[in-house]
């Protein structure tokens, strides 16, 4: 087989592969409406609180081996704004483990941490 013909079959090859790939991505993101995201990637975010007023009942949010994490208001509304756009809600992310909650300390959230 001529090596000019060998080359043209392995780049053609190389490009149906990758175009194939970027295909599974669309649809699999357009399927979902979900943004897609690898804990490999490190993706920056906002915290976005939109909490009106304040009732000050501690509230929940999350739960350790040694710690409880309350935020001051159970009528909390705090949203995270990823750098790609994507907005989801502050339990959505700790519950999926998109986010963790050091993390998030680490980007201003104020929690009341008590020791179980």
């Amino acid at each position: 087989m001529n090596s000019k013909i060998m080359f043209k079959s392995i780049f053609v090859g190389m490009l149906l592969i990758i175009l194939i790939g970027l295909i599974f991505i669309i649809f699999d993101k357009a399927g979902t409406g979900a943004h897609i995201y690898s804990p490999l990637v490190l993706n920056d975010y906002k915290i976005i609180d939109e909490t009106a007023d304040c009732d000050n009942n501690k509230y929940l949010i999350y739960s350790d081996e040694k710690n409880n994490y309350y935020l001051n208001c159970s009528n909390s509304n705090i949203f995270i704004l990823w750098d790609d756009g994507a907005r989801d809600s502050l339990e959505f992310d700790l519950k999926i483990s998109k986010v963790t909650i050091e993390s998030l300390i680490e980007h201003g959230l104020k929690v009341v941490k008590d020791e179980k």
